[in-house]
């Protein structure tokens, strides 16, 4: 007989009763991620740890309800921090007129990150290719947070609360 860690189905029975798929705490996010996090909110965005609303995605934008949500399946995974900044980027992407347009950054990537971000964009990605390349080359960035605070506070200027 198997025992419960053996079993064939254990990893699936794991993943439907634990954290994975439960919503979680803002407070789960890293402590340096907790600034972002606030300015985000005083400018009228919404951050869930929640599954997404569509299936098969780590994290997403959604720009008319103002909302970023990272799945907690990310945290296990170990993608949370950059999936909750490139969601970040997309949302101070849409200030101020609501829709996803790149910011103009030019940020160093090393060559074969950008191969694998544009190898991403052209099998997965059917939008704003420019915009998702923007938010992925930032996530990775050593300063995200302070640039992503500062381009919030400048074009999210007139929804500060």
């Amino acid at each position: 007989m198997l025992g419960p860690m053996t079993h064939p189905l254990a990893g699936a029975l794991a993943l439907v009763a634990g954290s994975p798929l439960n919503p979680m705490p803002l407070s789960a996010l890293p402590a340096d991620l907790q600034p972002l996090v606030r300015e985000l909110g005083r400018h009228g965005f919404s951050v869930k740890l929640a599954v997404p609303p569509v299936r098969g995605v780590y994290g997403l934008y959604q720009a008319r309800q103002r909302t970023i949500w990272v799945a907690p399946i990310s945290f296990e995974l170990g993608i949370a921090r950059p999936t909750f900044l490139h969601e970040a980027v997309h949302a101070v992407q849409s200030c101020p007129t609501g829709v996803v347009a790149p910011l103009g950054w030019q940020l160093p990537l090393a060559p074969v990150v950008r191969q694998q971000i544009g190898g991403i964009l052209a099998t997965a990605y059917h939008g704003n290719k420019a915009a998702e390349q923007e938010a992925f080359a930032l996530q990775s960035q050593p300063d995200a947070v302070p640039r992503l605070l500062a381009a919030l506070r400048q074009r999210c200027a007139g929804r500060a609360r």
